[in-house]
């Protein structure tokens, strides 16, 4: 029999919360003091709870669509389905836990594709939650940000 990571009904809250508005109060308790978001926003994660919740406040003030469709559990870590539209892009998701021992959202990977998409998406959050605009920038099809400081680690795109 699989065995699930404790407190899916944290991210089944977290989702509630979002789907009600983004409530001030109800991110505060979902979320661990010391939290980490990793995602579209810019090229260091957002870390702590006050500045986590604000940016999470923004993004679905600014989204004319910020559902989350599903909510996944595996052995250790828990996942939610979404698709955000902010403005004239659109992207699908996945929002991807790790609880703390108390229950409370500890850290968040958010992936979503396609990368053209996630690129105009933080482009049109950056100036709003402070951060610094993505460009993407492509050579002959092959779509590479060449203003990243991990794209210049790549020598030949092309191998990829």
């Amino acid at each position: 029999m699989t065995t699930f990571a404790p407190h899916r009904d944290t991210l089944e809250r977290f989702v509630d919360c979002i789907h009600g508005g983004a409530d001030e109060n109800t991110l505060t308790r979902l979320l661990a003091e010391d939290v980490v978001l990793y995602g579209p926003f810019g090229d260091e994660p957002i870390t702590g709870r006050k500045a986590a919740v604000q940016t999470i406040k923004t993004v679905n003030r600014l989204s004319s669509d910020d559902t989350y469709l599903e909510v996944l559990s595996g052995e250790t870590h828990h996942a939610a389905h979404f698709r955000l539209q902010v403005g004239d892009a659109a992207v699908n998701g996945i929002f991807f836990v790790l609880l703390d021992a108390d229950g409370k959202i500890a850290e968040v990977s958010i992936f979503y594709r396609t990368l053209p998409s996630g690129v105009a998406l933080q482009r049109n959050l950056a100036d709003v939650i402070g951060m610094q605009p993505w460009e993407l920038h492509t050579n002959g099809g092959d779509a590479v940000s060449t203003e990243h400081p991990m794209a210049q680690q790549v020598s030949n795109p092309a191998d990829y």
